[in-house]
């Protein structure tokens, strides 16, 4: 004689299907709430199971590709660098074109992180001289003056130890830092407040609803538990078959993921498809509960599994991540790193004769002086704003 199934073994996303497409069967809100939400655990758990396994596929292949055309663009700086660098010496250049061609030299320098070689850095200290070094000064101070103009007018209030804060990611450092912990303290008094409070009725119903939320994890891992007990099994293999299947009870349980123990009881046979309509709807809104919280986990879990992909492989620009428009921004970005890279050495090429160089290095200016401006005029636009 079989066992009577309990209403509390309820079966996970099939068992919901069966009963929702019954037309005799009509679901009540707690119903359509549970299945919601298990469908909602299932697309999370899918999404997470691709982010990773995208991850695992593109990441190392892509940073080795990537690496090796940094390499290749580094080499090409440096062969050009050391071009300009020695014809700086010998052409006849005007002093505009010496101009031009030092702030190039110093912005390779700066790219090629000039202190981790030699060369370079002897290259950069002959170029980059004390008039230099104060124009750099200054414009650093005017970009952190600027920063907390900005980070005052948010708060309303000087910025704490701002006279000594002389760059503008230092300032912007501060301004994060004494935004959160203003941040903190309102939310400090807001949770002193509130603890004032009596509870309301609503908190008391919520405190109710997760003590019968735990109650319901329970009595599934009850079940489970009892009807897997390994030392209760004689038989040898479906011992071991029976352990396996407790680990991961246990491993569901202490992570409370309710999902994952009603797919075990699914899995072993221990429900069926009539159980749903037998639960009364304030239990099932217990386990919808548990789910919710699981919902929640899932979504941080999601979110940060797409943060890893955005910045270790650099597509911040992505708004959704799939294997299509991965595959597509990582293929745009090699090729843009190789278009650097060809572009380098096609300029190194071009400028091998005094006149190309000439015309070479008034184009980089006019090019610099277009930058500048463009700056210049989202600097006011933001600042407008």
């Amino acid at each position: 004689m079989s066992t009577p199934q309990s209403p509390w073994t309820v079966a996970p996303a099939q068992a919901v299907v069966t009963v929702a497409i019954q037309p005799a069967a009509e679901l009540t809100p707690a119903q359509k709430r549970f299945n919601t939400l298990l469908a909602r655990v299932s697309a999370l758990s899918d999404s997470i199971a691709t982010l990773e396994a995208l991850s695992t596929q593109h990441r190392s292949s892509h940073l080795t590709a990537m690496s090796a055309l940094k390499n290749q663009e580094d080499a090409a700086r440096k062969n050009l660098l050391l071009f300009l660098d020695g014809r700086l010496h010998q052409a006849e250049l005007t002093a505009s074109h010496r101009r031009s061609a030092t702030q190039i030299i110093l912005a390779l320098c700066e790219a090629l992180e000039h202190k981790k070689d030699g060369q370079v850095q002897a290259i950069f200290n002959q170029h980059h001289s004390e008039e230099d070094a104060q124009a750099l000064t200054e414009e650093a101070r005017a970009g952190a003056e600027h920063a907390k103009a900005v980070f005052e007018d948010l708060f309303g209030k000087p910025l704490h130890g701002a006279d000594d804060l002389h760059t503008a990611e230092a300032v912007f450092e501060a301004g994060l830092r004494q935004y959160r912990e203003q941040q903190q303290r309102l939310e400090d008094k807001r949770q002193a407040k509130k603890a004032k409070k009596k509870p309301a009725a609503r908190q008391l119903k919520d405190a109710q609803q997760k003590m019968d939320a735990n109650t319901a994890l329970r009595t599934v891992y009850r079940q489970l538990a009892s009807a897997l007990h390994p030392d209760r099994e004689p038989d040898e293999a479906e011992r071991l078959r029976k352990t396996a299947l407790m680990s991961e009870v246990n491993a569901a349980y202490d992570r409370k993921n309710l999902s994952e123990l009603l797919k075990l009881q699914l899995q072993i046979a221990q429900i069926d498809s009539a159980a749903l309509s037998r639960i009364a709807d304030d239990k099932l809104n217990a386990m919808c509960l548990l789910l919710k919280e699981q919902v929640e986990a899932l979504e941080e879990d999601e979110a940060q599994a797409q943060f890893e992909i955005r910045h270790y492989l650099g597509v911040n620009e992505l708004d959704h991540i799939s294997a299509e428009s991965l595959v597509r921004a990582l293929a745009i970005q090699l090729r843009d790193k190789e278009h650097a890279v060809h572009a380098l050495e096609r300029d190194l090429r071009r400028i091998q004769n005094d006149a190309e160089l000439k015309r070479w290095l008034k184009e980089q200016a006019q090019l610099a002086k277009e930058a500048r401006a463009e700056l210049t005029d989202l600097d006011r636009l933001l600042y407008r704003s």
